[in-house]
């Protein structure tokens, strides 16, 4: 399709007689159709509509230009024109025809437009711009061959609102060691739909955190690290729970958005720092993948996501260069809410990694 150009138009008066001639018979014709003459008047204003030069003429008198310049004007085709047109070089139904100027000029969005996608709860001593880790364009990404992601619980025993579809009865508040109940249950959903989109996972689905809770990111990350040596391959790191927010009185919130007619629960990115204390001199090359997760997570379910939270301690990120915490849910979702949700999850990330 041709594009109009920036011209300077000349005036009205430098147009020639014939194209206000052909507009008072057209007139004219229309006059005839309504005292009787339809049939006759009808086709010869069909006529008209598929002469070029008549179309051409009247859209020079709309505008304003002479003859010689309505080259420079985007004129529209008729319908019946396009009809006559799509007969003599009939397309098949799947047929694309590309414009001979192949070239995509169409603006790209700026970092800044896409972090007014991406909010993130700063709760460290360092500022932290969303339009600056979008810029750094880094990604979690899967090549080569070998397992490519690293799933594991640091607190297993995690667990859900009881619901019809899962009945359990919580060894404590939300928390179970049965791992059809727990965020390990979580933890095969999101393997299952990465490797069903061929990006082969590891997971691991000990529990560290049963029967004693302290001292379960020390016990997780000696796993972490003999499996990264174990499969060298790994690319991206990914400790998955639940949040936990609860009112004054101990009732448990849950955190959920409607998607596609269903009620489903919302995930939240944790990425750490060194902000604590601890070695991790890399963290910010987490934060800019984890933003850009974020950015295509918004994009697909504007409604999915709460805002990436940034916090003090590392999580055993340091491990690797490309790891992040995930929160699936709270303790006042359930265990179905939560499936749905990492499934959307996982379809997203899988069009990361592999993009």
């Amino acid at each position: 399709m041709k594009r109009r150009k920036h011209q300077k138009f000349r005036s009205r008066g430098g147009i020639r007689l014939p194209a206000a001639i052909t507009l008072c018979l057209a007139l004219s014709l229309l006059i005839f159709s309504r005292a009787g003459g339809e049939p006759i008047a009808q086709k010869a204003l069909t006529g008209l509509a598929r002469n070029s030069g008549f179309v051409t003429r009247a859209m020079a008198l709309e505008f304003g230009v002479s003859p010689e310049d309505t080259a420079e004007v985007y004129t529209p085709r008729t319908a019946a024109a396009a009809r006559d047109e799509q007969a003599e070089n009939p397309l098949a139904e799947s047929t694309y025809v590309p414009s001979s100027d192949t070239e995509n000029d169409n603006p790209v969005l700026s970092a800044a437009d896409k972090a007014a996608t991406v909010s993130i709860n700063n709760e460290t001593s360092y500022d932290a711009d969303a339009a600056d880790c979008l810029a750094a364009d880094e990604h979690f990404s899967a090549d080569g061959d070998g397992p490519q992601v690293l799933i594991y619980h640091t607190h297993g025993s995690e667990s859900y609102t009881p619901d019809a579809a899962f009945p359990y009865t919580p060894t404590e508040t939300e928390r179970t060691t049965d791992t059809n109940y727990n965020v390990v249950r979580v933890g095969d959903e999101l393997q299952k739909v990465l490797e069903n989109n061929g990006i082969e996972a590891v997971h691991i689905r000990e529990i560290f955190d049963s029967p004693v809770y302290t001292g379960a990111y020390d016990r997780s990350l000696a796993v972490v690290e003999d499996t990264l040596a174990e499969y060298p391959s790994i690319t991206t790191v990914i400790d998955v729970h639940r949040d936990s927010i609860l009112t004054d009185d101990g009732r448990a919130y849950k955190t959920s958005c409607t998607i596609n007619g269903e009620e489903t629960a919302q995930l939240m990115l944790v990425v750490g720092t060194d902000d604590g204390g601890l070695y991790h001199p890399d963290w910010q090359e987490n934060l800019n993948r984890a933003a850009s997760l974020q950015y295509r997570l918004n994009r697909t379910y504007p409604t999915l996501m709460r805002p990436l939270n940034l916090r003090t301690q590392r999580f055993n990120q340091h491990a690797t260069h490309s790891a992040f915490l995930v929160e699936v849910g709270s303790s006042g979702n359930t265990m179905t809410e939560a499936l749905k949700g990492i499934r959307l999850f996982g379809e997203v990330l899988s069009d990361e990694l592999l993009n």
